[in-house]
């Protein structure tokens, strides 16, 4: 039977909403129904790497990271759902010297945790990941506590957790309209009927924009395509070695079913306007660019000699939300009692969702967990971005992710 009301509605099913869902039920809230537009974690999660890189080198988003980090190690423990967390490591590696202090500032960041960090020789490096050829970077550190996820099996297992703690999820829903009265929120009109509520939380990846658009707000942050490929097996590609990331051409490599899964950054940034696509348009849809394709093989091929004879075997791409400062945008809303929004996941939202559901839950809950939440709140840009200046700076922190310290 279809909820006629609420007292929390989560809009979003993919990886941040279902975590949201998770962490409310498990602080006690009651009545909360989550809604998707079609399966759960039929977004851009399954889409996602799954990659992990806690050890930050802001102090201010260390708390989060490693909080992020012990969620995962022990999410079977915390939800009562396994996960396969491929915990084998994670190589960072400068190419030339500009890029040397921030292995630096990783290394320092490792001492304060008491967490293992080597520096190592390329040759060192190749014992690792036999397929990779760096022979001269300047800096190589191998991150011990890193690894990688499959995407959807995290997203399911909050929401089969969310579940079991009473929430009631709603898939095939699509948002039609919500009502605010008098700057309140009160209900959520869906395909499928009314649903009154005080209180909803948008998490609804790519279309989080054009949802808080009908509540008269201009969020910012827009959906920027990213993309990777995986290729057939591949001789010498270990199942176990690390992933790799490489600074100045922003590439990541790993493996994935014996072959690599091979993702960048900057190899033609570009965001979108949900409301440009079809009404039954769904992620797994978008169109590829293959000049992008083309660019981010042709730069991997030079530090991966062995995927110039790969075949493809698969595409991956999805819309992440990025804003205009690279943080994440969790939050109240001034002009709204009752909304929040959580968004902005930067191209990390799997590893980033145990600490933005967290947070998601405090500003409910009236707590701070990491006393951070005022960093991520939506009226913090001092500049006022027209339509077109937020999508290009948007597209610019994308095409520099890597070359920002993290």
């Amino acid at each position: 039977m279809f909820p006629a009301s609420a007292n929390i509605i989560i809009i979003g099913g993919g990886v941040l909403g279902a975590s949201a869902a998770f962490q409310l039920a498990k602080d006690g809230h009651q009545d909360i129904v989550l809604l998707d537009r079609g399966p759960l974690a039929s977004g851009t999660t399954p889409f996602a790497a799954g990659q992990t890189a806690y050890l930050s080198v802001s102090p201010d988003r260390l708390p989060l990271t490693t909080y992020c980090l012990d969620f995962l190690e022990n999410f079977a423990d915390r939800t009562g759902y396994p996960i396969h967390f491929n915990q084998h490591g994670s190589l960072r590696i400068a190419l030339t010297e500009a890029y040397l202090p921030e292995l630096e500032a990783h290394q320092v960041a490792a001492d304060q945790l008491g967490h293992e960090l080597k520096f190592l020789t390329p040759e060192e490096a190749k014992e690792l990941v036999p397929t990779l050829d760096v022979p001269d970077a300047k800096g190589i550190i191998f991150i011990a506590r890193d690894g990688y996820v499959e995407p959807k099996s995290v997203a399911i297992g909050y929401a089969s957790a969310a579940r079991d703690l009473g929430v009631t999820i709603q898939t095939h829903t699509k948002v039609a309209n919500i009502e605010v009265t008098e700057g309140q929120v009160k209900a959520v009109y869906t395909n499928r009927g009314k649903i009154q509520t005080k209180q909803i939380v948008v998490a609804a990846g790519a279309w989080t924009r054009q949802l808080a658009q009908r509540f008269g707000l201009d969020m910012q942050v827009v959906p920027v395509r990213h993309q990777a490929y995986v290729t057939a097996p591949l001789e010498d590609v270990a199942p176990r070695q690390p992933i790799v990331r490489l600074i100045e051409p922003q590439i990541y490599v790993r493996p994935e079913a014996g072959g690599l899964l091979v993702g960048g950054y900057g190899y033609r940034p570009v965001s979108f306007d949900m409301d440009e696509f079809p009404d039954r348009f769904e992620i797994a849809a978008l169109e590829p660019d293959l000049i992008y394709y083309s660019r981010l093989h042709n730069a991997a091929t030079t530090y991966f000699p062995t995927l110039r004879q790969a075949a493809v075997v698969q595409e991956r791409r999805g819309l992440p939300t990025i804003t205009p400062d690279a943080k994440y945008l969790v939050s109240t809303v001034t002009e709204v009692k009752g909304l929040i929004i959580a968004t902005g996941c930067q191209v990390g939202g799997i590893q980033s969702s145990p600490a933005i559901g967290r947070m998601v839950a405090d500003l409910i809950s009236g707590q701070d967990y990491f006393g951070v939440l005022s960093a991520f709140a939506a009226d913090r840009f001092e500049s006022v971005y027209s339509d077109a200046q937020l999508r290009d700076q948007c597209e610019t922190v994308y095409g520099n992710l890597y070359l920002q310290p993290h």
